[in-house]
């Protein structure tokens, strides 16, 4: 299973159109939030299977703040990263995720790439596709998972 990864898209759809592009094929596209509302627009350009959900900016929209998947026998955590202090660290997040099963963490709202190998779990923020920071290229996240084995990658856009 291949999924692609964007956040903080904040209303510009260029940047993830390019982005879905660059990904070729994947099973799931999952939006981190800051702009719940680009995700529901892509799905009206895609055939790809979209979940999100809601980051800081988006307290006006219907969705869920954080979800847990279970996807090819891999247990992920999504939270757009606000309500864990991501910009101060990410133990919380990391905690957190430990907490719930998981062996995947992904985030957002630092508009800054990260792809942390640990042991006991991966943790990914693909960027921002519009509106990068911290030096950081326009990116977005990659995972496959297959046979029990999971890759990771931020690709720049």
């Amino acid at each position: 299973m291949k999924i692609g990864i964007i956040s903080d898209t904040h209303g510009d759809l260029q940047g993830a159109k390019l982005a879905l592009t660059k990904m070729g094929h994947i099973d799931l596209l999952i939006h981190l939030g800051d702009h719940y509302e680009d995700g529901i627009a892509l799905k009206e350009h895609s055939d790809v299977n979209i979940l999100m959900i809601r980051g800081n900016c988006d307290r006006g929209s219907v969705g869920e703040d954080e979800l847990v998947l279970d996807l090819e026998g891999t247990r992920i955590f999504l939270a757009h990263g606000h309500q864990y202090e991501v910009k101060t660290g990410l133990n919380r997040l990391f905690y957190r995720a430990l907490e719930l099963g998981c062996k995947v963490a992904l985030y957002g709202h630092t508009h800054i790439p990260v792809n942390i190998k640990k042991p006991e779990l991966l943790i990914l923020n693909p960027g921002s596709v519009t509106l990068p920071r911290g030096g950081s290229k326009a990116s977005f996240g990659l995972i496959e998972i297959r046979d029990g084995e999971i890759r990771s990658e931020i690709a720049a856009l």
